[in-house]
């Protein structure tokens, strides 16, 4: 028995070894950039590798920065396997790719161990053959997605939940514990794959309370009860920081399916044969035919011999993971080959079993020919060497003329090399897009990220101003641009703001083109350190006129000093009345040195120049202000900060122009300010539009911890004065708390709030979101009722109210409210 296991892993090891041969020699051959989705998970396994190489797992905020690369249903498993290929190999997609192989290697074995269960030996290995050369399987493996590996962890949970349940193994709760632990690894692939399972988990459940109930054991419920403490400890950290994000992206992508993907109803014929129709290819149909027929011949001449019958209870089992993952596939309302893909290795399964059980001399010549088909097809799919005897579509590598993603991004990198540059994308073709390029800036040191443009067509002037790079194309933009991609497109064409900067032909016939702003609104370079080491900022405002209230100007500083300091410091810029205009209000332009996108190493000192717009407040007399400057470090320490006089004259006949350059980036904490007021006011559909346009334009949202910083700092300079400046910049605080997860302070700050403004029902139920995000549903409900006898009319404020009611099991109180 010893000599033929190790015979079996030899076996699998060949196999194993022999598809990362076919991967290798297709990237070879291959030479596209990854396309929407391949560049998303790209760009989000190069940012969990970055976060994974400055590893502190007792740091608490570095499990929640991991956590928060992967906000979305797209859990991190995936990537967290492909980091170590990264390290190996090298950052790319190719590197991507074949970190597939470790799923492909967990997907072997477990399908042998599934075969050897249900039959035999002889069925496990041919189980793990007839997967290596599933034409839909193969497809995928070339590609980076997370279907394939979301195949292999279900297929493995299936393994070790199917051991625990038909096996009855000598250590029953290891098993158990196992099969959480894989139930928790599904769900942090992608937790809707939990629900292909959902068959299989009601009969665990149902097993579990029968032996409870009707036999008095508890062990099951207690090894039951194991498995589902190993899953939530697992996947809880990352799910609890996400579950708001998760369930919303689900949502989203429900509706791009609807909108985008084929779609047939469960009330149709075609809808019901999609998935009996599709599946045979995707195991590829003649192989799945030849393995049929022999089945079939061989039960035909063994008639005369007793057919050999499963226990109807193991049978069940057996099929409650694919008959119940394919009725629920089916009856959802957009189909895709990628959304039964994990039935395939159920498929191979069972064709395994049909090669294993034949008996005859016939059998020799057959499987040797279910081997050659095998080969054949796979060969076939992937290079298109012959005829495709699969009836799946092939897909062979791809050379052609390279698409210039690692040149536009150097291009920028050459420009702006101590800076992390954002990059505005407005075509959105398979070849070039923002996905792909961001994940090329990723790799090229974490300098350049991409992103598309959301503003709408009557607020591009916000987009023009808030980037320095715009990337355009010519011929076909892609399925997702519109006329507001085509108005931007004319605007930086047109604007004397900016620049070409490159210039590359395409694969398709058009070219790509890079402006950039002439000036750029940050520009960071080295410079020698003074014996001096403290910072020293010169300011200026462009333009020098006196300026009308209500008006935009371009507020110049170049600051130099220490690196170190650079890279997180903060300003604290007051405008304050001269002696002369002692009555006049002061304002306030705090910051972010560089808005937090200085990336230069430690050592050495640095110069950093910015250009922002400096917002006059409306409703100033006419007089004059004095700059006032502070710095303070990120853990709000003062800094020592040498700065030159600045005087800002005010004047109801002043300028009104916007400055030289039409117009300069926003400060994002003047900003979120704004967003604070929308946040009390209410405003909510505007606040998260609004949200969405400064995220897109700070890929990182830094200005979230820079603002909360801030607004500490300011905080801490004086008590509190409800209805003043320092309300104002509570509700700012809580919204950057609550905007970054920190669910713990938002509350903190919006407690303090309720204490100021109780009458403000948009406090209230603030406060009773965050702590529904919390799982505290009994305290969300106390201020979810207040804000609703203040204002009993609001809608969103009924929903969670039922929300809250819900999860404290108040059945009567949430019916009520749904009602």
């Amino acid at each position: 028995m010893r000599l033929a296991r190790g015979r079996d892993a030899w076996i699998l090891l060949g196999l194993w070894l022999a598809g990362l041969l076919l991967d290798v020699l297709w990237l070879q051959r291959h030479g596209q950039p990854p396309a929407w989705d391949q560049g998303e998970h790209l760009s989000r396994a190069l940012g969990v590798w970055q976060v994974l190489g400055e590893a502190a797992p007792f740091d608490p905020l570095w499990w929640q920065r991991l956590w928060a690369e992967t906000p979305t249903y797209r859990g991190p498993f995936t990537y967290l396997v492909t980091a170590p290929v990264f390290s190996l190999l090298g950052p790319g997609y190719g590197s991507a790719i074949l970190s597939n192989g470790l799923f492909q290697a967990l997907l072997l074995v477990s399908l042998y161990g599934l075969g050897r269960l249900a039959h035999s030996r002889a069925a496990g290995l041919w189980s793990a053959f007839l997967c290596s050369v599933a034409p839909a399987l193969l497809n995928q493996r070339s590609d980076y997605l997370i279907d394939f590996s979301l195949t292999a962890v279900l297929t493995t949970t299936w393994w070790l939940l199917t051991v625990r349940v038909l096996a009855s193994p000598r250590r029953p709760w290891l098993w158990s514990l196992a099969g959480g632990l894989g139930l928790g690894a599904v769900v942090l692939t992608r937790p809707t794959g939990l629900v292909m399972l959902w068959l299989p988990l009601l009969a665990l459940a149902w097993m579990a309370l029968a032996a409870l109930v009707q036999r008095g054991r508890p062990a099951r419920l207690a090894e039951s009860l194991l498995g589902v403490a190993a899953a939530t400890a697992l996947a809880w950290p990352w799910w609890s920081q996400n579950w708001l994000t998760i369930l919303s992206t689900v949502n989203k992508a429900r509706q791009w399916g609807v909108l985008y993907q084929d779609g047939l109803e469960a009330n149709t014929l075609a809808g019901w044969l999609f998935y009996p129709r599709l599946l045979p290819t995707m195991a590829g149909a003649t192989l799945v035919a030849v393995v049929v027929a022999g089945g079939l011949l061989s039960r035909w001449l063994r008639r005369g011999s007793p057919p050999h019958l499963l226990d109807w209870h193991r049978l069940a089992w057996w099929l409650s993971f694919p008959l119940g993952a394919l009725l629920l596939a089916t009856l959802m309302s957009t189909k895709d080959f990628r959304f039964v893909l994990p039935l395939v290795p159920q498929l191979c399964l069972g064709l395994g079993i049909l090669l294993a059980s034949a008996t005859g001399r016939w059998t020799t010549g057959w499987r040797l020919a279910v081997v050659g088909l095998g080969i054949w097809g796979a060969l076939a799919s992937q290079f298109a060497l012959a005829a495709n005897p699969t009836g799946f579509p092939p897909r062979p590598p791809i050379a052609g003329p390279p698409w210039p993603l690692e040149a536009i991004v150097a291009t920028i990198r050459q420009r702006s090399p101590h800076q992390l540059s954002t990059l505005a994308v407005l075509p959105d073709s398979q070849g070039l897009n923002a996905f792909n390029l961001d994940a090329e800036g990723r790799r090229q040191d974490f300098r350049v990220a991409a992103r598309q443009t959301v503003a709408p067509l009557d607020q591009l002037g916000g987009d023009l101003a808030g980037f320095d790079w715009f990337l355009l194309k010519g011929g076909d933009q892609g399925v997702m641009s519109d006329a507001r991609q085509a108005a931007l497109d004319g605007m930086v064409r047109r604007s004397p703001a900016f620049q070409a900067a490159g210039r590359w032909p395409l694969p398709d016939g058009s070219s790509a083109e890079l402006f950039g702003r002439r000036n750029l609104s940050l520009e960071v370079t080295p410079v020698a350190c003074g014996p001096d080491p403290s910072l020293q900022l010169d300011l200026s405002v462009e333009p020098a006129a006196p300026l009308r209230p209500g008006s935009e100007a371009v507020l110049v500083s170049r600051l130099r000093g220490p690196a170190a300091q650079l890279r997180d410091g903060l300003l604290l810029l007051d405008w304050r009345p001269d002696s002369a205009a002692a009555g006049l209000p002061h304002w306030r332009h705090d910051r972010g040195i560089g808005q937090g996108m200085v990336r230069a190493s430690a050592g050495g000192c640095l110069e950093v120049r910015e250009r922002l717009a400096l917002v006059v407040p409306a409703g100033l007399p006419d007089g004059t202000s004095r700059l006032r400057a502070r710095a303070i470090d990120g853990q709000g320490r003062p800094l020592a900060l040498r700065s030159g006089p600045l005087t800002l004259a005010v004047a109801a006949t002043g300028e009104v122009a916007t400055g030289p350059d039409g117009g300069a980036p926003p400060n994002r904490i003047d900003q979120l300010l704004a967003l604070g007021r929308l946040l009390r006011r209410g405003e909510l559909d505007l606040l998260f539009r609004q949200v969405g346009q400064i995220n897109q334009r700070d890929p990182q949202q830094v200005y979230l911890a820079q603002g909360e910083r801030l607004l500490r700092a300011r905080l801490q300079e004086g008590p509190a004065r409800s209805g003043g400046a320092d309300l104002e910049d509570l509700y700012g605080l809580a919204l950057a708390q609550a905007l970054q997860r920190h669910a713990d302070g938002a509350v903190d700050t919006l407690q303090r709030i309720v204490s100021l403004e109780p009458t403000n029902p948009h406090a209230l139920m603030a406060l009773g979101f965050v702590q529904l995000y919390r799982f505290h549903p009994g305290q969300a409900q106390v201020a979810l009722d207040a804000a609703a006898r203040l204002d009993p009319g609001n809608r969103t404020l009924r929903t969670l109210r039922a929300v809250a009611s819900g999860l404290r099991l108040d059945v009567a109180g949430t019916m009520t409210l749904l009602r």
